[in-house]
């Protein structure tokens, strides 16, 4: 058979899911169930298939063995969702297919017109001609080869498929060549290209935990990393097909993955945390030689790697807690050089334009495109929206005679510009809505450099400032890269910072702490 013109259906090519790797216990509410609201069904991502309205709290109770108290949060979770019964559920469009939670099958599917009979087995569709076309069909002519998905099991069983490109082909072909063209594929299913997964899996001779980690990847991880609908293809196919090619985006991949199976398994966290280490060692080296020699062929696969440094950057961090300011390296603060003193991720978010300056033309109108929003500097804010923070980040500088006039021209810049961050999230929120790449692009990628040496320094005005900072990061603080390093942030700032000063922190600490949040940390 041809190739089958299905984007990277064959990683799904599996019955219901056996995975132990994942259970409720480490998956939280959200990941467990993909809601699809156009169909009203909810999905099981580790079973991959859809649970029926009434039958959620016995799928927990039956198939994931969670009982009472621990059934709650998912059962909370799914109250209000719209759910149709399965009679009810209106077949998926073939642009949609196929469903990237549902497993794809290979079966066949009756050409008789107005049938449209499909099933995964040949002796289902032999019996199925004579009992209601009253005579024997033939493989190749009334009944092909095709690719399957059911959003339900068992009495609800219904499968729906894609656009076959192939069956378009043979509409214009006479039966005669359809049936010489197949001959050696009949009563066979359809061939389907190598998949992205596998090919990643011979390509790069993966072992067993790699390969349980690029499986979760596509499962799972690729999803955390989706800030809207257009970067959902970019990190589901367009990354890993370019880490086809380029073996530092893969390590950066599995690096990125590791850490959030260590999230999601804490008993084996050791074991996924070292492994992550060690693919982001292989992999800093060939991205800076990357970097520093950036092509056409290869910045594509640099600016989606820039994502995942950030991302593994923030993870560890918080895991080690070896950086308790987040924006300056504490190993490098003795450094007379402002921009020596920032740590890997934040240099290449703020250079990372420049650095790319040649090719980004190409980054622009390329398959990554959706990545380079990170790079757009114009918040779009007026004064009068800014107007509000600024007054109150500049009550702080009045009458400071001990601060020097570079401090306070670096100070007053600074604060400007995070007015204009906090302008800018408030208007998101009811707009564009809040991602971490719009939040981390914000203050610290807009400030001069000089202002880090501040932070390093521990300049108390350098400090409030980035203590407000903390109100917009807490926006994320549900990113599990990112956890509870809002909190973790402004409790080093109050530490450090003189209690003279503690009066202009005190907004930002109840916003990230809540009232008396402080004295419980």
């Amino acid at each position: 058979m041809p190739r089958q013109k299905y984007p990277d259906s064959s990683r799904y090519l599996k019955g219901p899911s056996t995975r132990k790797d994942l259970t409720p216990k480490d998956v939280a509410p959200s990941e467990l169930f993909h809601y699809r609201p156009d169909y009203g069904v909810l999905i099981c991502t580790t079973c991959r298939y859809a649970v029926q309205p009434g039958a959620i709290r016995r799928h927990l109770k039956d198939i994931h063995h969670l009982y009472h108290e621990k059934r709650y949060p998912y059962m909370v979770y799914t109250q209000g969702m719209k759910l149709k019964r399965p009679e009810d559920v209106q077949t998926p469009p073939a642009a949609d297919f196929p469903i990237p939670q549902l497993p794809v099958e290979k079966g066949w599917r009756c050409m008789t017109k107005g049938c449209d009979y499909m099933c995964a087995s040949t002796k289902r569709m032999e019996n199925h001609w004579p009992a209601v076309h009253s005579r024997k069909g033939s493989p190749g002519t009334q009944w092909r080869p095709t690719l399957l998905q059911t959003f339900f099991r068992g009495r609800m069983l219904r499968y729906f498929t894609g656009h076959n490109q192939q069956e378009a082909q043979d509409a214009s072909r006479t039966p005669d060549q359809v049936t010489r063209s197949e001959n050696s594929s009949i009563g066979q299913p359809p061939k389907l290209p190598m998949s992205t997964e596998k090919r990643l899996q011979e390509n790069y001779q993966l072992d067993p935990l790699d390969s349980q980690l690029l499986r979760h990847y596509f499962d799972i991880s690729y999803k955390t990393f989706v800030s809207n609908k257009n970067s959902e293809k970019v990190w589901n196919q367009v990354v890993p097909e370019l880490a086809c090619s380029h073996k530092f985006l893969l390590q950066g991949i599995l690096a990125c993955t590791a850490l959030h199976m260590a999230h999601l398994s804490p008993s084996e966290r050791q074991k996924y945390t070292l492994r992550g280490c060690c693919h982001q060692e292989h992999a800093i080296p060939e991205f800076r030689k990357a970097i520093e020699n950036p092509t056409e062929a290869n910045c594509d696969a640099i600016v989606a790697f820039g994502y995942l440094l950030v991302i593994y950057s923030l993870a560890t961090d918080l895991e080690n807690c070896s950086n308790p300011l987040l924006l300056v390296d504490p190993n490098l603060s003795k450094s007379t050089e402002a921009h020596l003193i920032l740590p890997m991720w934040l240099q290449f978010i703020r250079t990372g334009c420049y650095m790319l300056k040649d090719v980004w033309h190409r980054i622009e109108t390329g398959q990554a495109s959706v990545l380079a929003s990170a790079w757009e500097r114009n918040l779009n804010v007026t004064d009068e929206e800014t107007q509000v923070h600024l007054e109150r980040f500049m009550s702080v500088v009045a009458n400071q005679s001990t601060w020097s006039d570079k401090s306070i021209r670096l100070y007053s810049s600074a604060a400007k510009v995070l007015a204009e961050s906090f302008a800018f999230v408030d208007r998101a929120k009811k707009t564009i809505g809040i991602t971490p790449w719009n939040i981390l692009g914000t203050w610290p990628v807009r400030i001069e450099e000089e202002f880090f040496t501040l932070i390093s320094e521990n300049h108390p005005g350098a400090l409030i400032l980035l203590a407000y900072y903390c109100v917009i990061l807490n926006q994320i603080r549900e990113c599990w890269y990112f956890g509870g390093r809002p909190a973790c942030l402004i409790t080093a700032i109050a530490h450090i910072l003189d209690q003279r000063w503690h009066h202009h922190i005190q907004g930002a600490i109840d916003e990230v702490l809540g009232p008396g949040g402080l004295e419980n940390m």
